[in-house]
C-alpha cells in the first residue's frame, strides 16, 4: 500500500513534470509513470517525451549540476552516433527546476519485451567510452569516492548502521581512499552507473541511458558497475560474463576487485537511502553488507 507521504511525493513530482512541459509548449494527454527508483521517470503520452525528476536523488545531491552534465554528455554522444537515449529536441535541452525539483526531458523509446543481448550491451558500452574520449565538457574526477564518503558519515550520524557495520564501512572507505590515491591509471569520461538497469532493449537497438553519474575515472569503474551484482548475489553470472566478452578488454583481476569493492561500497549506501521507500533495496543492502563482512570481519 502506498503511504500518504509517498502519494504526495509522486503527485508533486508528476505535477512538476507536467507544468514544466506545458510551459515549454509540449502538448500531451497524460503522464504515465515508467519507473520510480532514485529518479521518477514519466512518459508524457502520446508525445515522444519522457521526464526524469530527481526525487530520491534530489535528497542527496543539490542544485542541477549533475543533471546538466548528463544532458551535455548524452547530447554529445547522440551527435557522435553512440548508442544512447537522447535528450528531446521538443523541450529546451537543459535541466529545469520547479517547486524544488530538478527535471530533464528525453526522447521516448519503445522498449522490446526481452532483455538486451548481454554481448551487445558490453559492446555498446565500449562504443560510448570510445566516443567519450574526445568529450571536452567539464566533469568531476573520481566523484563517487568523495560522494560516498560524505554519504557514509551522514548515514552513520543518523544511526543507519549497527556500530559493527559502521566501523567496517569506515574501514572500507579508508582502504579505498588509500588505494585510489596510489593508483596511476589512464582516465576518461565514464558512464558512472553502467549496470544492466540502465541499458534498454528498444526498437532502435540496445541503448544506454541515465548518464547523471558521469565523471572522469578509469574504465574499470564502469566494468565493475556492469558485473558487481553478479559477484555479490551470484545472479546473472553468465550475463555479466557475456557483457565482458562484448566489451572486449581484459582487466587485471586485482585492479578489478578493487573497483568492485568501490562500486559495492557506493551502492550499499544508496541501497539504504532508496530503501526508505523501497524495502527490496534494504534486502540488497544486507546482501552487500554480508559480502563486506566476509572480506573485512574474518
Amino acid at each position: 500500500m502506498t503511504s500518504p507521504s509517498e502519494k504526495s511525493r509522486l503527485k508533486n513530482a508528476i505535477n512538476a513534470a507536467c507544468e514544466v512541459a506545458k510551459q515549454q509548449g509540449l502538448k500531451f494527454d497524460e503522464a504515465v509513470v515508467l519507473q520510480d527508483r532514485s529518479n521518477l521517470v514519466v512518459h508524457l503520452r502520446p508525445a515522444p517525451v519522457v521526464a526524469r525528476i530527481a526525487t530520491t536523488t534530489g535528497t542527496v545531491r543539490f542544485g542541477d549540476t549533475w543533471f546538466a552534465q548528463e544532458v551535455a554528455v548524452a547530447s554529445y554522444l547522440t551527435a557522435a552516433g553512440a548508442p544512447v537515449v537522447s535528450p528531446t529536441n521538443l523541450i529546451q535541452p537543459v535541466p529545469h527546476q520547479h517547486n524544488g525539483l530538478v527535471l530533464s526531458f528525453w526522447d521516448f523509446v519503445e522498449e522490446i519485451n526481452e532483455l538486451p543481448d548481454a554481448t551487445i550491451t558490453g559492446l555498446a558500452l565500449r562504443e560510448c567510452h570510445e566516443a567519450l574520449l574526445d568529450f571536452e565538457g567539464e566533469l568531476t574526477v573520481l566523484d563517487p569516492l568523495s560522494e560516498s564518503e560524505n554519504m557514509l558519515f551522514s548515514l552513520i550520524s543518523q544511526g543507519a548502521f549497527s556500530p559493527r557495520d559502521s566501523q567496517m564501512l569506515q574501514a572500507v572507505n579508508h582502504k579505498l581512499k588509500s588505494r585510489f590515491q596510489q593508483l596511476q591509471l589512464p582516465m576518461q569520461p565514464l558512464h558512472g552507473d553502467s549496470n544492466f538497469s540502465n541499458v534498454l532493449n528498444t526498437t532502435r537497438g540496445v541503448l544506454w541511458t541515465d548518464w547523471e553519474d558521469t565523471f572522469i575515472g578509469h574504465i574499470a569503474w564502469d566494468i565493475a558497475c556492469l558485473i558487481a551484482s553478479s559477484h555479490v548475489f551470484g545472479t546473472d553470472i553468465e550475463r555479466a560474463a557475456a557483457a565482458l566478452i562484448g566489451y572486449g578488454l581484459a582487466i587485471d583481476n586485482d585492479l578489478l576487485d578493487l573497483f568492485l569493492e568501490a562500486r559495492n561500497f557506493q551502492t550499499a549506501l544508496w541501497n539504504f537511502i532508496i530503501g526508505q521507500k523501497n524495502p527490496q533495496s534494504l534486502e540488497r543492502l544486507e546482501g552487500r553488507l554480508r559480502w563486506f563482512r566476509q572480506r573485512f570481519c574474518t
